[in-house]
């Protein structure tokens, strides 16, 4: 009996064992099991932590404020850290980085504060796009800056940086979209800048980066340039050198006398809008410059003014004296304000209709500006025929007939000079053949080469 309750307490014992171990290898099973499932995501999460130290520049968050440090460049964006760009509200750059990259803070919507350190170099392309801030400080130290680095930044309303940068394009083979640096919207929506304050010497080349603002604010330490009412003058004050593109109403200081042709409407990257809709020029202005300041400006193509919101811009022309050659200039610069300026020129006596012919307006040396038909049919296409030129006009200037197709034109023997655009020739839509005859006295008119603009087929005939 002894014995066999030992042999049923050993069995016991035996089986108890096989219990416990296999209840082991289970718990061991499953802790494998969650170790495999959760390494992957640990090892995740503490990859993006270890790269937020790479190339020396580390980043560290806390309460809302993302503090980047270290030294030399920092080559990771906060979308590549554990960081969540909602929690950002404040961005500080310490001493010590000297560059941005791309994207870096793109998206932190919730941010309203960005300062940089003045050892930064270098800030990449879109940089602080999307962010919410509303002014931006880049420092003297930048000289290099993404395009579009503050894109879609809505609130953004005031902009100082250095008057001299060079721009990181999207695409270096285009200089258009790519070129600018401060779009607050779409290309359609966007309103512009309150200011752009320029903390160094200015080098014009970059205003059109700056897209459009209302007000330009100088270095008072630029020795070539200052700024009035938010307009950029020469050092003097004498010479207008640029409106703002955002500007609605430039009323031009009494104290300039020269106005530059470039300073209302210069060269455009993009397709920001133009917003100048009223200009006064004061008694002191009495002459208009060909643009110093753009050199690749060119005047003679006219696309220049598709983005100006205004298609009636009005003018009030104070001046005492206008030289003819400031004249022609006015008049064939900006499209949008010639109703304005016709009426402009008379009132002050700078013109007046052509007695032999008065659907031409003229200066007083013989050269007509436009030709005025008032009873057009609005929306079609105006042909001239047999058109005659009186023998008091000696130039017919840039774009005079540009709103008529003319089929034939009779010049007398006083036109001397026919300038570029003058007219368009008549042609047949379909084909792109001109018609297009011009009859003269003599072969001494000295005929620009593209009198007729895109279609040049013309026949001279000799009567």
């Amino acid at each position: 009996m002894g014995v066999y309750n030992n042999k049923n307490n050993l069995g016991r014992s035996i089986t108890d064992k096989n219990f416990v171990m296999r209840v082991i290898t289970l718990i061991l099973a499953a802790v494998t099991a969650v170790v495999i499932f959760v390494k992957p995501q640990g090892a995740a999460a503490a990859q993006k932590k270890s790269k937020q130290a790479e190339g020396g520049v580390n980043m560290s968050l806390k309460n809302g404020v993302l503090t980047v440090k270290g030294k030399g460049a920092m080559w990771d964006t906060v979308s590549r850290t554990a960081y969540k760009k909602n929690n950002i509200k404040k961005i500080v750059v310490k001493e010590g980085v000297e560059s941005l990259p791309r994207d870096v803070f793109k998206d932190c919507k919730k941010v309203i504060s960005i300062k940089i350190a003045s050892t930064v170099k270098r800030i990449g392309i879109h940089a602080f796009a999307n962010t919410g801030i509303k002014s931006i400080t880049i420092p003297k130290s930048v000289k290099k800056l993404g395009s579009g680095v503050c894109d879609g930044c809505t609130k953004l309303e005031t902009v100082t940086m250095p008057g001299d940068i060079d721009v990181i394009k999207i695409n270096p083979r285009k200089d258009y979209i790519t070129g600018l640096f401060y779009l607050k919207g779409d290309y359609v929506s966007s309103q512009p800048l309150k200011k752009v304050k320029f903390t160094t010497a200015l080098n014009t080349d970059i205003l059109p980066r700056v897209g459009a603002c209302e007000n330009y604010e100088i270095s008072q330490k630029d020795s070539r340039f200052k700024s009035i009412d938010g307009m950029i003058y020469t050092k003097d004050g004498k010479t207008l050198v640029r409106i703002p593109l955002g500007r609605k109403k430039a009323v031009i200081s009494d104290k300039c006398t020269t106005v530059s042709m470039g300073s209302y409407s210069h060269e455009l990257i993009d397709f920001s809008h133009k917003f100048l809709s009223e200009i006064v020029f004061p008694k002191s202005v009495s002459s208009v410059i060909e643009d110093q300041y753009d050199k690749k400006f060119d005047y003679n193509d006219e696309r220049r003014e598709d983005y100006y919101e205004c298609k009636d811009i009005k003018v009030t022309l104070n001046s005492d004296y206008l030289d003819n050659e400031s004249i022609q200039r006015l008049w064939i610069s900006n499209e949008y304000w010639k109703n304005s300026l016709k009426d402009e020129l008379f009132r002050r006596e700078f013109a007046k209709l052509n007695e032999k012919d008065e659907h031409m307006m003229m200066l007083a040396d013989g050269y007509l500006c436009t030709y005025i038909l008032n009873d057009a049919p609005e929306g079609t296409s105006t042909v001239l025929q047999n058109l005659l030129i009186p023998d008091n006009v000696k130039t017919i200037g840039m774009q005079a007939f540009k709103d008529y197709y003319t089929r034939s034109v009779i010049l007398s023997s006083s036109v001397q000079k026919i300038e570029n655009n003058a007219f368009n020739a008549d042609y047949s839509p379909d084909s792109k053949v001109s018609n297009t005859k011009v009859y003269v006295k003599g072969n001494n008119i000295l005929m620009a080469e593209k009198v007729f603009g895109t279609y040049q087929n013309y026949e001279i005939i000799m009567y």
